[in-house]
């Protein structure tokens, strides 16, 4: 993992790092390899770890680690092996109005500057559009296959979709 050796919190970065690579919590992160969203208990708005499962990534497992300021990782399990972890840079979306369909890379955005949602999931609750929401998308442009995960109201709703051919499922509730 890479970062910026003047970053002000360099320090938590490091403690993070140190916790994603050399403890024995990270060693039992291994265990998470079915499908789901493991909350860390006791705090309101404490760390995520996110694990979508062959089921859904067709052959590969990934795991998300969301730490409560919003630093993210990830890794993959495949054939027995999981991957070192790495960073993912988390972007802001700039624009007013944002369509989910645009989105078909992989990235992690945050709709803070959102007032208005595109293809949101049906009951997605309106006026939350720009509370720090989520937005997780991985894809394969070889196989024309996207997932996208939104992690909404305060990290409590969770919703999926997938895109094969350029077609996108609804939104369906998650776990």
């Amino acid at each position: 993992m890479n970062h910026d050796p003047l970053d002000s919190d360099a320090d938590k970065y490091y403690s993070l790092e140190d916790l994603l690579s050399n403890s024995k919590e990270a060693h039992s992160l291994d265990e998470y390899q079915e499908t789901g969203i493991y909350v860390e208990e006791n705090k309101e708005h404490g760390d995520l770890l996110i694990v979508l499962s062959e089921s859904i990534l067709k052959g590969i497992t990934r795991q998300f680690y969301i730490s409560d300021d919003n630093y993210a990782y990830t890794r993959h399990h495949v054939e027995g092996r999981w991957s070192f972890w790495s960073h993912i840079s988390i972007k802001t979306i700039s624009q007013e109005i944002y369509d989910f369909n645009d989105l078909q890379e992989t990235g992690f955005l945050t709709t803070t500057d959102v007032t208005t949602l595109i293809h949101a999931p049906e009951n997605f609750s309106k006026g939350s559009e720009s509370l720090n929401n989520i937005i997780i998308c991985i894809g394969s442009h070889q196989v024309n296959h996207y997932v996208q995960f939104l992690i909404a109201d305060n990290r409590r709703t969770f919703w999926i979709r997938h895109c094969n051919n350029h077609i996108w499922s609804d939104w369906t509730a998650f776990i």
